[in-house]
């Protein structure tokens, strides 16, 4: 029998790595929490104690067989007179013990009884899993109920820690709402006591919610509400979309219980969550009373940016929690700021950002008040709202009768759905910014726009930009599936929390689009979006008015402008058209700093016009335009702009 699973487990690991690993995967999960290694408890980093691991499993009370291990030092260590301290840690979703088992193993040689287990539904384990629910909390509590008399580990039952991260996190951070678990401190990362909501946040379905209903039966088995889930992610009935909106938060949403936890907490989130929105837990901060600790910024695992220098940090601050709460050493970190994070800014380094570390006594900090900017036509982003009474069209067309089974099942990358699927993108740029710009907290686009149809989706992604690099800072996702078909309507919706310097040179770029995925999601999402785009024909209009804008959080802001430079170009600027590569529609921006004649052509590679974009006669200022290459074939092209003596060429690649 013990051959036999060894086996099993074997082919599980291989056929999870080839999914995750194929350039082809249906289904793209790393949500893997890196779990740090504890303090030695003798402050030397070195292994002090032999291992025992022992495997057991623990009959739930509803007769569901939890498959669990502990490891422990093998011989007692008599200058703890209460028995060793224990840690026991909690995997993420799709996940099993035996991934954790390595880890175990070295931090209890480090002198530390630790404790695993597979959730329900998941690796060994019986059951099925209800998605991370009030039911895999109780679990828990009777998980901790057994080890605090399971006294033959040597541990001390005063000494308990619980961490984890994603799953692993937010069932330790529910348990401890719910009462009756009692330990003495927890670590919950990648969580959010809203984290339902988050998956579904203002009418968009997350791509990683569909993920996470969608693993094969090796690796999860799914209660059968749960299972019916993925049917109606798929569906473009509205009462399945209403299915999803009742059923998901229930059992699972706790904020209205977070006032009831008792146990000292560690919260940590990545501002880059491809999961849940950082705002969850920080709307949730006023509710908790305990001893707490908050870190937002770089953490591994749901798809943000790492940083080597906050890594070493991030050590430095798990080890003072754990030397307070279990070895007891009275650090000071309960007199030190509660709140930790880091900006991310330029410059890139492997293509991520860097990090700039702060701390502060309060959240949200001190003197941060909107800085509002319009949306204005010829796309510019401005402090004034525009007095002209204008409208850009904004359209969602899907062809060929493309459903969002075959988009999915193509990854959305497919000749069918990039056939199919006509992408939409409006680009709104600020004028370069004469100052450092540091943005902390929630944006908000206040939206005025119309649309015929019952549903209706605008995707609004932030960019930093310098010179010719772009790279998504955060989003705004709004579905409006109760539209009222050609009535103009406003609506204000919030963004995915964030903290980000924008430098003096650089501009904020947003970019208005109805498949909401840039080049810097690819190593999580691959060619998946962040949201499901939709599937049905829309005439989207928006009004550049003055219920048009968004709103970005600023620390500080000085003068009336803000950093924000408003005046008419001082020269000519040629910007890289975008998106580049491009299918069939990219667009490209320009200023001119004086009225005149103006042409904008397109050549191929033999030097052949291929089109004409813009040859009139106009006034300075930024433009933008947009460019449909349907009627070309894949290749090189140059686009130059000329006015007056200024002439600039610049390369694009068309890919079909």
């Amino acid at each position: 029998m013990k051959k036999a699973k060894i086996i099993l487990l074997f082919l599980f690991v291989v056929s999870l790595l080839t999914v995750i690993d194929s350039a082809r995967a249906q289904y793209r999960v790393k949500e893997s929490y890196d779990f740090p290694l504890l303090p030695s408890i003798r402050g030397v980093q070195t292994a002090l104690y032999t291992t025992i691991k022992e495997n057991f499993t623990l009959t739930l009370r509803d007769n569901v067989v939890l498959d669990c291990s502990r490891y422990y030092p093998s011989t007692a260590d008599t200058s703890f007179h209460n028995g060793y301290p224990a840690v026991i840690m909690c995997h993420g979703f799709g996940e099993r013990k035996e991934l954790l088992d390595t880890l175990a193993s070295k931090q209890s040689a480090y002198g530390y009884v630790v404790y695993s287990y597979s959730m329900r539904g998941q690796g060994y384990s019986g059951g099925q899993s209800n998605l991370i629910s009030s039911t895999e909390a109780m679990d828990l509590v009777e998980y901790v109920n057994f080890i605090r008399t399971d006294f033959h580990t040597r541990l001390d039952t005063s000494s308990i820690l619980i961490m984890g991260g994603s799953q692993g996190g937010i069932i330790p951070y529910m348990a401890a709402c719910m009462g009756n678990l009692h330990v003495k401190c927890i670590i919950s990362a990648l969580a959010s006591p809203e984290f339902a909501s988050s998956w579904i946040e203002n009418g968009s379905v997350k791509m990683t919610y569909l993920w996470s209903l969608s693993y094969p039966p090796d690796t999860v088995r799914y209660a059968p509400q749960i299972a019916a889930m993925q049917n109606w992610v798929l569906s473009s009935s509205p009462d399945k979309w209403d299915s999803i909106a009742t059923w998901l938060p229930q059992t699972r949403n706790f904020t209205s219980i977070v006032g009831f936890n008792k146990i000292p907490i560690l919260l940590e989130n990545a501002w880059e969550d491809k999961f849940f929105n950082t705002m969850g837990n920080i709307n949730s901060i006023p509710l908790v009373s305990v001893p707490k600790r908050y870190y937002f910024g770089a953490v591994k695992g749901h798809g943000g940016d790492t940083s080597a220098t906050e890594n070493l940090w991030h050590m430095n601050f798990f080890n003072e929690w754990f030397s307070y709460w279990l070895l007891k050493i009275n650090n000071g970190i309960l007199t030190r700021p509660k709140f930790h994070f880091a900006f991310t800014s330029y410059p890139l380094i492997n293509n991520m950002w860097s990090f700039v570390h702060d701390s502060s006594a309060v959240w949200p900090l001190n003197n941060v008040s909107n800085l509002n900017l319009y949306f204005k036509p010829g796309s510019g982003l401005k402090t004034t709202a525009s007095t002209a009474n204008t409208s850009v069209a904004f359209n969602n067309v899907v062809t060929g009768g493309l459903t969002m089974q075959q988009a999915v099942e193509g990854e959305f990358n497919s000749p069918l759905f990039l056939t199919n699927f006509h992408r939409t993108s409006l680009i709104f740029d600020t004028d370069t910014l004469t100052q450092d710009m540091k943005m902390s907290g929630t944006p908000i686009i206040n939206m005025d726009y119309a649309s015929n149809s019952n549903v209706c989706q605008f995707n609004f992604q932030i960019f930093d930009v310098r010179g010719t690099n772009s790279k998504l800072v955060t989003r705004i996702n709004y579905t409006d599936r109760y539209n009222i078909p050609n009535t103009r309507k406003n609506a204000a919706v919030n963004g995915i929390s964030h903290s980000h310097i924008f430098l003096r040179g650089d501009m904020i770029r947003v970019v208005v689009t109805n498949f909401d995925r840039t080049p810097d999601d690819s190593l999580f999402l691959a060619t998946n979006p962040h949201v499901l785009p939709l599937m049905n024909n829309s005439s989207n209009t928006l009004y550049l008015s003055s219920n048009f804008f968004i709103s970005l959080p600023m620390l500080n802001l000085t003068s009336g402008i803000s950093g924000v430079n408003n005046s008419a170009p001082d020269n000519y600027y040629l910007s890289q058209n975008y998106p580049n590569p491009f299918n069939p529609v990219t667009t490209i921006k320009y200023s001119i700093p004086r009225s005149g004649l103006v042409t904008l052509k397109v050549y191929d590679i033999s030097g052949r016009e291929a089109a004409v974009l813009v040859n009139e006669t106009i006034k300075e200022g930024q433009y933008s335009v947009v460019f449909d290459a349907s009627g070309l074939s894949s290749g090189i092209y140059f686009y130059k702009l000329i006015s007056g003596a200024y002439m600039e060429t610049k390369k694009m690649i068309l890919l079909k």
